[in-house]
C-alpha cells in the first residue's frame, strides 16, 4: 500500500513568528560570545597579577603563531632561487625578469642551457664537424669558446669511455683577427694582446686547440707591408664613419671565411648574442638593410660559403658580462681591434 505525505506550507505569518521567538535567543548568544572575547584579551597591566588575565588563550595554551598573509609569504620567497628553491639569488642590478632571481649555479646552468638549445635545435654542430670560433677577447666570444670546449671535452669524455671507439669527436679551433693595421697603435701593445689570447687558448685543454692570429690586411696580399698599404688606401677612400665600419665588419668576415676555408673547418662559430643582434637591427633598418636583415639575425647563415653559427642568439649581453664575472674569465678588451658606431654605444648605454 502506497503512502502520500502532505506537508504544510510555511505561510508568511509562521516566519514572522519564528523571527519574534528566535531573536532573543541569538542576541543573547552574541553578547555572551562578544563577553568571552573581551575578557580573554582584557589586561589588568598588573606585573602581580596571578590570574594571566592579560594573556590570551592563544598565549596560555603556547600554540603557534598565526600563518603569514599570502604577500608577506611571497615577499619571503623572493629571499631564495627561484628554480632551487635553496640559495640565495644574485640580483645583479643590471639584470630583470627571472633571470636576477637565480643562484649562481642555477644562473650558470641557465646560459648554459640557452647555448645548448640552440646547437641541438639548430643543427649547429654534429660530431664530424670541424669548428672555427671567431675570438675577439669580449664576454660574448669568451662564453662562446668556453661552452664549445665543454661541449667538445663531454665529446672526449664519451668517446673515451665507449668500448668501440665509435663515437666521433669535432675539432675545435680559434681564430683571431688582427686589425691593429686599421688604427693607430703600437705593436707592443698588439704583441702583449696576442700572447694573452694564447694563454686563454691554451688554457682549454684537452683537447687542444689550434690559434689562428690572421691580420686583416693579408685578405688579398701576401706581403705583409703592402697589404697595409693597400688596406690604408681602401679606408682613406671612405669618407663616411659609418661606411668604414662596414667595410671593416665585411672584411673581418672575409678573413674569418679564409682562416676556415683554408685549415679545413666547415663552421664558424660567432660570439653574436641577442644585445648585438638587436644592435644590428636598429642600424641596418636606418641604413635601408631590411631586404638582408631577415637572413642576418638567423640561428645559422649559409650565405657564406663556411656557414655561420650563432649558439648565443638568445643570451643578452647583461648575462655574458655577469657569467664572465662569476667565473672569473679575463676579459681583454682591444679598442682597436673591436670599435663600435655611436648607435650602438647609445643602445647599450641606454639597455645598461
Amino acid at each position: 500500500m502506497n503512502c502520500i505525505i502532505y506537508t504544510k506550507p510555511y505561510t508568511l505569518l509562521d516566519l514572522k513568528s519564528w523571527k519574534t521567538v528566535s531573536a532573543p535567543l541569538l542576541n543573547n548568544a552574541s553578547e555572551k560570545n562578544q563577553t568571552a572575547t573581551v575578557n580573554n584579551t582584557m589586561s589588568c597591566n598588573s606585573s602581580g597579577c596571578q590570574s594571566n588575565c592579560h594573556k590570551s588563550d592563544d598565549q596560555l595554551s603556547g600554540s603557534p603563531p598565526p600563518p603569514l598573509p599570502p604577500l608577506a609569504a611571497a615577499n619571503n620567497s623572493n629571499n631564495l632561487c627561484l628554480k632551487c628553491k635553496t640559495n640565495s639569488p644574485i640580483t645583479p642590478g643590471s639584470l630583470s625578469g627571472d633571470e636576477a632571481r637565480f643562484c649562481a649555479d642555477c644562473f650558470r646552468s641557465n646560459i648554459y642551457g640557452k647555448f645548448r638549445l640552440a646547437v641541438t635545435s639548430h643543427a649547429m654542430i654534429s660530431p664530424s664537424d670541424n669548428v672555427l670560433v671567431a675570438f675577439s677577447g669580449g664576454p660574448s666570444s669568451r662564453v662562446a669558446l668556453q661552452f664549445v670546449h665543454g661541449l667538445q671535452d663531454r665529446a672526449q669524455k664519451n668517446f673515451e669511455a665507449s668500448k668501440d671507439k665509435s663515437l666521433a669527436v669535432f675539432g675545435v679551433g680559434v681564430a683571431f683577427i688582427d686589425e691593429s693595421a686599421a688604427y693607430p697603435v703600437s705593436s707592443d701593445k698588439v704583441d702583449g694582446a696576442i700572447q694573452d689570447i694564447r694563454s686563454v687558448v691554451s688554457n682549454l685543454a684537452p683537447p687542444t686547440k689550434q690559434l689562428h692570429v690572421f691580420p686583416i690586411e693579408n685578405i688579398y696580399a701576401t706581403d705583409s707591408s703592402d697589404g697595409k698599404d693597400r688596406l690604408t688606401k681602401l679606408l682613406d677612400a671612405v669618407n663616411d664613419a659609418t661606411g668604414k665600419e662596414d667595410l671593416l665588419l665585411h672584411l673581418r668576415m672575409l678573413a674569418l671565411q679564409k682562416v676556415a676555408s683554408q685549415n679545413g673547418y666547415n663552421r664558424l662559430v660567432l660570439g653574436s648574442c641577442a644585445s648585438r643582434i638587436a644592435c644590428h637591427v636598429l642600424a641596418a633598418t636606418v641604413k635601408g638593410q631590411g631586404y638582408s636583415l631577415s637572413a642576418d639575425i638567423q640561428y645559422v647563415d649559409a650565405r657564406w660559403e663556411i656557414p655561420v653559427v650563432l649558439p648565443l642568439h638568445d643570451c643578452t649581453s647583461q648575462e655574458l658580462n655577469l657569467l664572465c664575472h662569476l667565473d672569473g674569465f679575463v676579459i681583454q678588451t682591444f679598442s682597436y681591434f673591436i670599435q663600435d658606431s655611436l648607435l650602438c654605444f647609445n643602445f647599450f648605454a641606454i639597455d645598461v
